[in-house]
């Protein structure tokens, strides 16, 4: 009797974390067009505190496309030498890229 219950704890735990993590990666899907409108207009208006926070959110989703990346580069990296600030999301955007560069075995 102690093995059912202690196997119906595991199985709810298990549902648990998979209910997490599957509402994560939904949640990210569904914010990311969001984030990069948001992106591109602080970055018309320049606002160098939108463009970190919008920025740093995109580099985190795992959805974010290769060219969207670029652009965010792009953008830091035409604004790095005014604004020190945007050093964080400079390395964040590297590492990402390197990240998408990464050789996978087969």
């Amino acid at each position: 009797m102690i093995l059912f219950y202690s196997l119906g704890f595991i199985f709810l735990i298990l549902t648990v974390i998979y209910n997490f993590v599957w509402k994560d990666r939904f949640r990210d899907k569904n914010n990311l067009k969001k984030d990069w409108q948001k992106f591109l207009n602080s970055e018309s208006l320049n606002d160098i505190k939108g463009i970190t926070e919008n920025g740093d959110k995109l580099i985190w989703n795992k959805y974010l496309l290769n060219e969207q990346l670029d652009k965010i580069i792009d953008v830091v990296n035409l604004r790095i030498t005014e604004f020190p600030e945007l050093k964080k999301l400079e390395n964040n955007a590297f590492n990402k890229k390197l990240h998408y560069k990464r050789t996978l075995p087969y």
